[in-house]
């Protein structure tokens, strides 16, 4: 079974497969249905779809990219490891291919999908590709170009960005863009195209935004409006305020105060190669220890109330409503701050997520001093159970 397993992959990389139609989605055992982008996370597709899926997305070979230096001293983690049987049916069972609980120090929980589900895909040293944990990454690097003064405050504009002039952006605070509250839901499509040029956000520098897509335009409401746009912008913004050493300041806060022990990257935007252009896009890759150690760093800061410490605190008073935009891929959190998802249902305690598509999530539980972090390729495991239950109180 293995075997055919890897045949298959080696065939979808060769592209025999063909484009089906996404509303078809039931499928035979063994039979492979594609989609132009990911898989509609509503819909019940069946492994080899899943597998075939979750191997291209994290195959992906951006335009450009901008790249960690693993440290020389990485962060040591420790581990006093047990059991549950509840996530190995999970791992057994559901489109769940690795779980990690961390508690008071100590990595609790350690695992990985069986080989005829996703594990001959992924392993410690693979980089696995996360879009929205890059929003939430994003603000973590924010917090630390603020503290290290190069960006006055979360409540400065980015007035003084030549790139967004005569645009929304430029009325913005840092912390509206964090909030992803610019008032920019007039001028796009599902806050992921914009009406006047009809192209994804991705696919657009912040120089051509600033110039063609926003040319203009002025704020709406600043309510909630979740996106990528916010995201690259407070990336890119980050690039400008380094003077355009983004890279360099990633490894200041990845390499050697987060201390990760192989390359992140960040993927590019496409249409430009120019990083001035503003070109930094908040999805990464990186292993599914280096992504724990992220969360590590977060809930040492808040317990050290460090600099970056009192902003993560900061962005958690300040975080703002949902209204009705509460959505099925965050587990349904009632609020935002900085990127981060606030106000779990069932969940008491002080609690902040990163959260993403296919049911990829990484909660941080600054009381009880807990991380729960799953990656998944499709999010059909009990979220409930496994990561809102186990943030919690640490139980299934």
């Amino acid at each position: 079974m293995l075997q055919f397993r890897r045949l298959t992959a080696l065939v979808m990389f060769l592209g025999v497969v063909g484009q089906v139609d996404a509303n078809n989605w039931n499928t035979k055992e063994g039979e492979i249905k594609t989609w132009n982008g990911l898989i509609p996370e509503r819909y019940s597709p069946n492994l080899e779809t899943v597998r075939h899926h979750f191997l291209l997305y994290n195959s992906r070979r951006p335009v450009g990219q901008f790249d960690s230096i693993p440290s020389s001293d990485p962060r040591t983690l420790e581990f006093a490891l047990r059991k549950e049987p509840y996530i190995d049916r999970q791992l057994k069972k559901t489109y769940l291919a690795s779980y990690i609980m961390y508690e008071q120090g100590k990595v609790v929980i350690d695992e990985i999908s069986p080989d005829d589900r996703f594990g001959d895909f992924l392993n410690n040293q693979t980089l696995l590709y996360s879009m929205s944990l890059g929003k939430s990454l994003g603000s973590y690097l924010m917090a630390h170009a603020i503290c290290k003064g190069h960006i006055e405050s979360i409540d400065h504009k980015l007035s003084d960005w030549p790139l967004v002039s005569d645009t929304l952006i430029a009325s913005a605070s840092v912390r509206d863009v964090v909030n992803a509250t610019m008032g920019h839901q007039g001028y796009m499509k599902n806050n992921e195209t914009f009406k006047a040029s009809n192209f994804n956000v991705n696919n657009r520098s912040i120089r051509s935004i600033g110039s063609l897509d926003l040319a203009g335009s002025r704020p709406a409401t600043k309510r909630y409006e979740y996106g990528q746009l916010p995201a690259n912008v407070a990336l890119s913004y980050i690039n400008f305020k380094t003077g355009n050493r983004f890279e360099e300041f990633m490894n200041e806060i990845l390499r050697d105060y987060v201390g990760l022990e192989s390359r992140l990257r960040f993927a590019s935007t496409r249409g430009s190669f120019n990083i001035e252009d503003g070109i930094i896009r908040a999805n990464f890759f990186a292993t599914r220890y280096d992504t724990l150690r992220i969360g590590i760093s977060i809930l040492e800061d808040w317990n050290n109330d460090t600099c970056v410490g009192k902003y993560l605190k900061d962005i958690y008073r300040n975080r703002v409503s949902k209204g009705a935009k509460q959505q099925v891929g965050d587990g349904y959190s009632r609020s935002y701050g900085g990127f981060f998802h606030i106000d779990y249902p069932g969940v008491n305690d002080t609690v902040m997520g990163m959260d993403g598509y296919g049911g990829i999530a990484l909660l941080i539980n600054f009381d009880d001093q807990r991380i729960v972090y799953a990656h998944a390729a499709h999010r059909n495991y009990n979220y409930k159970k496994i990561i809102l239950d186990a943030v919690e109180d640490g139980e299934f």
